[in-house]
């Protein structure tokens, strides 16, 4: 019964009169429905437990695939590819979170599913380090220079040239997704975007996951998890940055100052910081792109939303739910159920592939 009374109808924001806000009210249905947070897990933190802890990770048959990028760096990405699919058939590409890659993310394996299930080709683009491929060169990966993956979309996007693309990036794949949209403007490879869970503003994002609760749980995990990509690579980096220091970090903040920050040529971490925003890019995304948020989410906090400048684009229409915690939106009792997020790409796909010109 507590369920069904904090339920309610996502607040969206998009700006009004505009072909994104037609095709929306016609395709978007769950703009219209009430969101249903599970009833024994309502709350952010605890569904954001639950699906990482209890969701499986369904073994579907990908095919991998290594790239070979110019500067000697190699990344894998998979492939899903449904049966029946030829060269016109729509591609939904996958970026997974900080740490996430193809077989280990839940979060991004049940959404695979649903876009398999729809007949649509999927892709899952793994950071360097990731899915099992080894790094050949120091440079990894970050959310502010989305190049390796605007590489990719124009590798798909010359393989495939007839069929629709979509992105789906989540937390900080987003992240990149959306700085690569804002890169790319009208160049995009794309024909689509969509943003779960996304950080708009690192800096109050690490603030947030800096207070106890967030601390204790999520924030000194995803850092040992960061630690962890990068000590089997000690002599590779022990030269460029203090190797020590890093191994130390028990923050994300503390990694990004310590590692990411030299690695790349920051002047600090502020600046990189600064350089992956969200918040003020909005007028330089130039394809449909779709964001979906929760209030309860300790890595994206609300205020950091731009709706302002969201109810000012022609292109962009965000979403926040009063629940849902991070990438979960869980509405079932059984945490491998279909959520949100997997009804949100499959009618945002539809518009995207099937209603958009």
């Amino acid at each position: 019964m507590y369920s069904w009374y904090i339920s309610a109808v996502p607040k969206h924001y998009v700006k009004p009169g505009t072909k994104l806000q037609q095709k929306a009210q016609k395709n978007l249905r769950i703009l219209e429905q009430k969101y249903h947070p599970s009833w024994w897990c309502p709350f952010g933190t605890t569904q954001t437990i639950v699906r990482q802890i209890f969701r499986d990770c369904p073994k579907l048959p990908f095919k991998r695939e290594i790239v070979e990028f110019e500067d000697g760096g190699a990344a894998g990405i998979d492939w899903l590819i449904p049966e029946g699919a030829d060269e016109n058939t729509p591609v939904v590409i996958f970026l997974p979170g900080i740490t996430g890659s193809t077989h280990d993310s839940s979060y991004v394996l049940h959404p695979v599913k649903e876009a398999r299930d729809k007949g649509w080709k999927c892709l899952v683009v793994n950071p360097r380090g990731l899915g099992g491929v080894k790094l050949r060169t120091t440079k990894t990966y970050n959310a502010a220079t989305p190049h390796d993956f605007a590489f990719i979309a124009k590798m798909v996007n010359q393989r495939y040239p007839n069929a629709k693309k979509l992105g789906c990036g989540f937390s900080m794949g987003g992240m990149i997704l959306w700085n690569y949209l804002a890169m790319s403007g009208d160049e995009c490879d794309l024909d689509g975007g969509m943003i779960v869970s996304s950080p708009w503003d690192p800096m109050v994002a690490s603030d947030s996951i800096e207070c106890f609760i967030p601390q204790m749980i999520f924030n000194r995990f995803i850092a040992k998890s960061l630690v962890d990509i990068v000590r089997p690579y000690r002599e590779l980096f022990k030269d460029l940055v203090d190797f020590d220091a890093v191994c130390k970090c028990n923050t994300v903040r503390g990694f990004d100052k310590s590692f990411v920050t030299p690695m790349y040529g920051f002047k600090s971490y502020e600046d990189y910081y600064k350089l992956a925003t969200l918040a003020t890019k909005v007028d330089k995304i130039k394809i449909p792109c779709v964001t979906l948020n929760a209030v309860d989410d300790y890595f994206s906090p609300v205020q950091c939303i731009p709706t302002t400048d969201i109810l000012q684009s022609e292109n962009v229409i965000g979403i926040i739910t009063n629940h849902g915690g991070h990438t979960a939106f869980m509405e079932s009792a059984d945490p491998n159920a279909r959520g949100m997020v997997e009804k949100l790409l499959s009618q945002w796909g539809n518009l995207i592939f099937h209603d958009y010109p």
